[in-house]
């Protein structure tokens, strides 16, 4: 991750200044309701929070460092929000995997603000670049407990990295799908879903046993 460009991003101790900072978030995300980034200027989201450029060139002395500031809040709350536990009628990993990136579909077709700075922004800029690429650690990180919960585990040499490796696989084919109609269409997302499992099964298992300790509704 680039400390330098995210130092440059003066963050506010007091509670006031916080509270202003925030503000020029949630007006930056306002404006990405109908806007790309890149049509958004640090005037803009002055006029729409009505606090003078001064000020929001205090906390952010790039207009850029206005979108890192969104991505680190996109990810936070796409990672403490998407399939955090899996669920107890789970039979394959196959299952579980579309389960678990569908949720992640779903989160960000209800989020229009976060599509364009995550999957769109990398392509503007490399902080957002180094923080999704981050993001997708915690992701890969969330795919071992989620299987580890469900399935007895073979010894897998670098599981993490290969699990890295799938998000990445499916991040551009989800960018590309948002380039090309503004969403993740169902379609795409099959197409991401075949690329997901036929990398998974270089290193997986077709089948893995079940746990015994878990229970099933089916």
């Amino acid at each position: 991750m680039s400390d330098i460009t995210r130092a440059e991003i003066r963050r506010p101790s007091q509670k006031r200044s916080q509270a202003r900072f925030e503000a020029i978030l949630d007006g930056a995300e306002r404006l990405l309701e109908t806007l790309p980034p890149s049509a958004i200027s640090i005037h803009a989201i002055a006029a729409e929070v009505d606090i003078s450029p001064p000020s929001i060139y205090h906390f952010f002395p790039e207009p850029h460092l206005v979108f890192s500031a969104l991505a680190e809040r996109y990810l936070k709350r796409f990672e403490a929000g998407v399939l955090t536990e899996a669920p107890p009628d789970i039979e394959s990993w196959q299952e579980l995997q579309t389960l678990q990136y569908r949720a992640g579909q779903k989160w960000f077709n209800e989020h229009p603000a976060a599509r364009q700075v995550l999957l769109e922004g990398p392509a503007f800029s490399s902080d957002i670049r180094l923080q999704d690429l981050d993001s997708n650690i915690v992701t890969a990180g969330r795919s071992m407990e989620l299987l580890a919960q469900t399935f007895v585990m073979p010894e897998i040499p670098d599981l993490h990295d290969r699990l890295v490796e799938i998000t990445v696989i499916n991040d551009a084919i989800w960018a590309l799908s948002i380039h090309r109609y503004g969403l993740i269409t169902d379609k795409m997302e099959e197409q991401a879903r075949r690329a997901r499992v036929a990398y998974s099964r270089t290193f997986l298992p077709e089948y893995l046993p079940l746990r015994t300790d878990r229970k099933s509704t089916r």
